[in-house]
């Protein structure tokens, strides 16, 4: 088998380098109780399965009630979360004397460290107190934002900032192209670049004298042969960067063939071999070291050269280069221009100070592609979430945490929006399930396919939904993961997954190193999202299989299941 399906089908060599490793230590992973040696994805099934039926003993109360559901597709742009999850980091805003500019900035320059170059820049800036035009004093302000969740917020008109600056030119182009102009005040403030971080000992299944070789890494990645993870082209640059990276190489440089259907079927085909798109690049990064699987990833290089720990891998740049260029919105007056100009002047008289925050470290590499019509980028997104997959259907469950203290609040109630508004994003083609869990674990809903039957009563068993009781996330997770055992047996093509989603930490039922092993080998990703708090436990047991750990507060758990749900199914 080649990776994981998920992450999990080990290369031969991988396998047998974990089953060396428990030889070698003489160990037996001891699951509640039972020494048990599990060294192979059919022992997992095997004590998932008894584990649920000796132990757990869960319940089958299934749902029979069916809600009314609306038939209309539901936008991810329409889920987005409160605004101010993402404050401004520096600034202030406009008084009588001060005119102050808010810019949507990229999490690499507006973050603390090395990932505070803007931060430190405008501090800078606004201590010179320049005097405008209007006899105002000029200030930015900072808000620290991801490229692609700051464009959405402009895309869904539910707000737009004075300025924007994220990683690439790409989000600007796509904004451009919606009818929201975007005036481009300077090119590069930060110059970086995208690349693909691969194994030393794999460097020639993509490159060609030193250089990415886009027909190797196309060929090896479809074959198999070389194991891709990237970021979801909706939220991260890198990730879209390489989506238009791939389209464009299989439209062989014409760009009104890249979403042509010979095109898609070649990326359809491609995304098969792909064993891994990340929510995240820590989250791609945590996959890559603690499983070895990954040939090689997307990161951009002012993360690689603040990155530790990655010695066996080396940097390939590819795409558009990634050089933070600075915009006006439709939001800025000419005042407030007035102040970005001058702070565009004021970066540029510092570039010094790039390479202490990681920038600038490759000034010769060039674009390797141009877009000339920024709709093209939409759509390519739009084609990316019908054959992300590579074909396979989706087979998913979703555990809910009912215990006591989603009570608390409107928690329960938000869960039930959350679930109830993203399910709108689930093809019809996947098949879902559910789980609820307090000190016990109940069935609602066996694996089935989501058509409209299964989603009225999907619905229907979510706003039946109460409150009440402990907590035994590691149960309800295995029982999850035994009902997608047994599903995989009459369809074993769909991609496995379990949602969980909780708001405290596990204090009943198994522990999470009764149960770690068997979910390990069992290849079943966990993702998690925490609500209103720091997991641990759930960050570990997303980790188990490559699943993404996601923190949210629970006023916006809709716009957190529902990107995860439109990258993953």
């Amino acid at each position: 088998m080649k990776a994981k399906t998920s992450l999990f089908k080990l290369s031969s060599s991988a396998r047998t380098r974990k089953v060396a490793l428990l030889v070698l230590l003489g160990s037996l992973v001891t699951l509640a109780g039972c020494q048990r040696t599990i060294d192979s994805r059919e022992a997992a099934v095997e004590a998932i399965n008894e584990l649920v039926a000796d132990k757990i003993k869960p319940t089958t109360q299934e749902n029979q009630t069916r809600a009314n559901i609306s038939l209309s597709s539901t936008n991810l742009l329409s889920l987005l979360p409160d605004l101010n999850e993402y404050p401004i980091v520096i600034g202030q805003g406009d008084t009588s004397t001060v005119e102050s500019v808010e810019i949507f900035t990229s999490s690499e320059k507006a973050g603390t460290e090395r990932d505070g170059f803007y931060i430190a820049l405008a501090d800078a800036f606004n201590r010179q107190g320049i005097q405008l035009s209007n006899g105002k004093r000029a200030v930015v302000s900072i808000r620290k934002i991801a490229s692609g969740l700051g464009t959405s917020f402009m895309l869904a008109g539910a707000y737009t900032p004075d300025a924007f600056s994220p990683s690439n030119r790409l989000w600007g182009d796509m904004l451009s192209a919606d009818g929201i102009e975007m005036e481009t005040i300077a090119e590069v403030t930060a110059p970086n670049t995208a690349g693909i971080v691969v194994k030393k000992d794999k460097l020639e299944l993509i490159t060609t004298q030193g250089e990415l070789d886009i027909s190797k890494l196309l060929t090896n990645v479809t074959n198999g042969d070389f194991a891709m993870g990237y970021t979801n082209p909706y939220q991260s640059s890198t990730g879209l960067n390489f989506l238009i990276t791939i389209l464009n190489a299989f439209a062989e440089g014409d760009e009104s063939q890249m979403l042509s259907p010979d095109v898609a079927s070649a990326f359809e085909a491609f995304q098969a071999g792909v064993p891994f798109v990340a929510q995240t690049t820590l989250q791609m990064r945590d996959a890559a070291q603690n499983s070895g699987v990954l040939d090689g990833m997307v990161m951009e290089h002012q993360t690689w050269v603040n990155v530790r720990g990655m010695n066996d891998y080396v940097f390939i740049p590819f795409g558009v280069r990634h050089d933070s260029p600075l915009y006006a919105t439709p939001e800025a007056d000419a005042s407030e221009r007035e102040v970005l100009n001058l702070f565009a002047d004021f970066i540029d008289a510092n570039q010094s100070e790039v390479q202490r925050f990681g920038f600038g470290q490759q000034p010769d590499y060039e674009s390797a592609y141009e877009i000339a019509d920024g709709s093209v980028l939409t759509q390519a997104q739009k084609l990316w979430k019908l054959r992300k997959t590579g074909g396979r259907p989706v087979a998913a469950v979703f555990v809910a945490d009912v215990s006591g203290s989603m009570d608390d609040g409107a928690r329960l109630v938000n869960l039930q929006k959350a679930l109830i508004e993203s399910a709108d994003l689930i093809s019809s083609s996947n098949s879902i399930g559910l789980v609820t869990y307090n000190e016990y674990v109940n069935i609602d809903l066996p694996v089935r396919e989501f058509n409209v039957q299964q989603k009225s009563l999907f619905v229907g068993a979510v706003e039946r939904l109460s409150a009440g009781g402990r907590t035994a996330t590691n149960d309800a997770v295995l029982v999850a993961a035994d009902m997608l055992n047994e599903h995989a047996k009459a369809n074993p093509d769909d991609k496995r997954i379990i949602f969980v989603l909780s708001d405290g930490e596990r204090n009943r039922g198994l522990a999470l190193e009764d149960v770690n092993a068997a979910l390990e080998w069992s290849g079943i990703p966990v993702h998690s999202i925490a609500y209103d708090i720091t997991s641990d436990e759930l960050r570990q047991l997303s980790r188990l299989a490559e699943g993404a750990y996601i923190e949210s507060s629970s006023n916006s758990a809709s716009y957190r299941i529902g990107n995860l749900l439109n990258s993953e199914m």
